[in-house]
């Protein structure tokens, strides 16, 4: 979960990035699926198929240096799993064709687009649905959070920011209000993750100079200070003894009378 934090960066890649050069490889590559035993005319799998290339071929290069030819990093490719999990499920293509499989498709093309000698293929595989989901409220959480910052410092920023800003705030309350009911009976990885954004959002909101004086955060928005899943938990063990105290007391009772 923690390659999420970067999703501001990974969500907003700058375009045109090597346009020249990759225009033509994207055509010859994703024609692929224009054409396609498994899926026939599928431009969805095109679309998802072109927009991959440029994320693959941006991450691979940005950062190159005379020393490192590619710049791929674990978290990267982490990021690109996910990417790949979600716009495949979400055209209903992952029945179709795997994440792995998509990337071999890609590959068997054009094996000089994804040369970086970080492993892609090492990193893909289909995720649990319920984790997905819980990546994708995690990915949410920070990009709308990169939003709240953008406005917060910004000084030019319009009145109608304002109100814009206040949906950013609602909306990262409920969607961490809804990750962490999704941590009372399991995903304790999801719940480290949650944590460490809560802390980053509750210093951005309460202690973090407000700039644009559109961003103050009202008090039924801010986060909860008590631990819903820890209370939750300790609900369960007080219940657990309480119910478990007559059953304990049946054996002992006749015990005293022996």
């Amino acid at each position: 979960y923690t390659f999420l934090r970067n999703s501001p960066y990974y969500g907003n890649l700058p375009p045109g990035y090597d346009k020249d050069t990759l225009e033509q490889k994207k055509n010859e590559v994703c024609s692929i699926f224009t054409n396609n035993i498994v899926a026939p005319e599928n431009t969805s799998l095109k679309e998802i198929c072109e927009k991959f290339m440029y994320m693959y071929n941006y991450l691979n290069k940005i950062n190159k240096s005379p020393k490192e030819d590619k710049t791929i990093t674990d978290e990267d490719c982490h990021f690109m799993n996910y990417w790949l999990n979600v716009n495949l499920r979400d055209k209903n293509i992952d029945e179709e064709i795997c994440v792995n499989d998509f990337y071999e498709k890609l590959k068997s093309k054009d094996t000089s687009i994804f040369s970086s000698t970080t492993k892609l293929e090492d990193h893909l595989h289909v995720i649990e649905s319920g984790h997905l989901k819980n990546m994708q409220l995690l990915y949410e959480l920070y990009d709308t959070k990169q939003k709240i910052t953008d406005i917060m410092f910004d000084e030019d920023v319009t009145v109608d920011k304002k109100e814009l800003c206040q949906e950013h705030l609602e909306k990262c309350y409920h969607n961490y209000i809804e990750g962490m009911n999704n941590c009372l009976y399991g995903y304790d990885d999801f719940y480290e993750a949650l944590k460490l954004f809560e802390r980053d959002y509750k210093y951005l909101t309460e202690k973090v100079t407000n700039e644009s004086g559109y961003c103050k955060i009202s008090e039924n928005l801010r986060l909860p200070e008590n631990d819903l899943v820890l209370d939750e938990k300790q609900r369960r063990i007080m219940t657990t003894k309480i119910m478990s105290t007559p059953l304990i007391l049946l054996f002992v009772i006749p015990l005293l009378y022996k």
